[in-house]
């Protein structure tokens, strides 16, 4: 909006807009603006001007100066109703922020902070034999040592040469921060999956989804089985729904029962192992790993898929009642879950290494299992 300050006309003109817009802005919160169609209103202003020369700032638009000012009084009040029904029917005024806290923290835990993303940069660098080179508080990713079909794939996302990187904010000048969705971590994270299933598209890098090694985190022999779970949304509603929803999970076994889970049991994972096994032993605790499986999907397994599922409809519920919302949702887990890693670990002393026997060993009933 453009005027002249030494304008009468100008002037009066817009102290009649300012205060009926600051009037709707108080009433709604928001600044709704002037209708496309202001032409009647400025005539009328203009004219009213002409014929009131000794009180110009007296004017409002409550003087209804003529047809012209009262129509476009009437359009902006019909705008400032349609901003107020909008507002009400997006509003979530009814919902405190306590009631969505544990998600917020659980989405961030999901998505992982910049010192997580460095760690896995790190190490995947460091398996792809480019280690990143640490200058302060920024990080050189030299990108060219790389295999050609990563480089080429890095080089499609423009990301080429020595890329610098910083893990907190505010990331300084020239760097990008590192995160899950910087496209260097995603990358790396595309092609560790692909040679995980296909060993043949990267070779040499020994990745796989099955191994045995002893580690000092462990005082009996623990199995650590990475899941992709699946669970059956259905939304109760005027129009019900059917939605499928999965995620990944970490479970540690010890015999018959679920004795970590989720951070704990990648915590196990995490844990730097003590020993090399012979490929004899290695090869024995995961054949045996793998003959358990069945009864384990079945058993601990298949129980705590079942709690999740109750996990996940209680938050639901939950966040529902405190939106205000009358629909429900109720959660059903899809049974068995796909096994995409498996992992026996065995305490670093070898005279341990029986000290658990394997569920088809144990005699009675299985015992329940318990989440950490």
């Amino acid at each position: 909006m453009m005027f002249s300050p030494d304008s009468a006309i100008d002037g009066a003109v817009l102290d009649v807009i300012l205060r009926k817009a600051e009037e709707i802005r108080k009433a709604t919160g928001v600044t709704v603006p002037l209708p496309d169609e202001r032409g009647p209103v400025t005539d009328a202003l203009m004219a009213s001007m002409m014929l009131r020369r000794g009180v110009p700032r007296q004017m409002t638009l409550d003087l209804r100066l003529d047809d012209g000012t009262s129509a476009m009084e009437a359009r902006w009040r019909d705008a400032e109703e349609n901003e107020k029904r909008s507002r009400a029917r997006f509003a979530q005024n009814a919902m405190k922020p306590q009631k969505v806290a544990p998600e917020w923290e659980k989405v961030r835990a999901l998505l992982g902070s910049p010192a997580d993303a460095r760690v896995f940069v790190e190490r995947a660098m460091a398996r792809f034999g480019v280690p990143l080179e640490v200058r302060k508080t920024v990080l050189l990713a030299h990108l060219e040592a790389l295999d050609a079909g990563l480089r080429d794939r890095l080089a499609g996302l423009d990301l080429a040469g020595s890329v610098r990187l910083a893990t907190a904010e505010p990331a300084p000048s020239g760097t990008a921060l590192l995160t899950r969705t910087h496209p260097l971590t995603a990358t790396l994270a595309e092609a560790l999956v692909e040679a995980s299933l296909d060993p043949e598209s990267l070779s040499g890098l020994g990745i796989g989804r099955v191994g045995a090694w002893p580690s000092a985190a462990v005082q009996q022999l623990i199995r650590v089985a990475l899941l992709r779970v699946r669970f059956k949304l259905t939304v109760h509603a005027r129009k019900e729904r059917l939605l499928l929803a999965e995620e990944a999970a970490l479970v540690a076994i010890q015999g018959d029962r679920i004795v970590a889970a989720s951070e704990a049991a990648r915590d196990l994972l995490n844990a730097p192992a003590t020993a090399d096994l012979a490929p004899v032993a290695r090869d024995r605790f995961i054949a045996k790993a793998k003959e358990d499986l069945p009864i384990l999907l079945a058993g601990p397994i298949a129980s705590f898929v079942r709690s999740r599922a109750q996990e996940l409809m209680a938050d639901h519920a939950r966040l529902r009642a405190a939106s205000g919302s009358a629909s429900r949702v109720t959660v059903e887990a899809v049974q068995p879950p796909d096994v995409i890693g498996l992992f026996a670990l065995m305490p670093g002393r070898p005279e341990l290494w029986r000290a658990s026997p394997s569920p088809i060993c144990r005699p009675g009933p299985r015992s329940r299992s318990r989440e950490t």
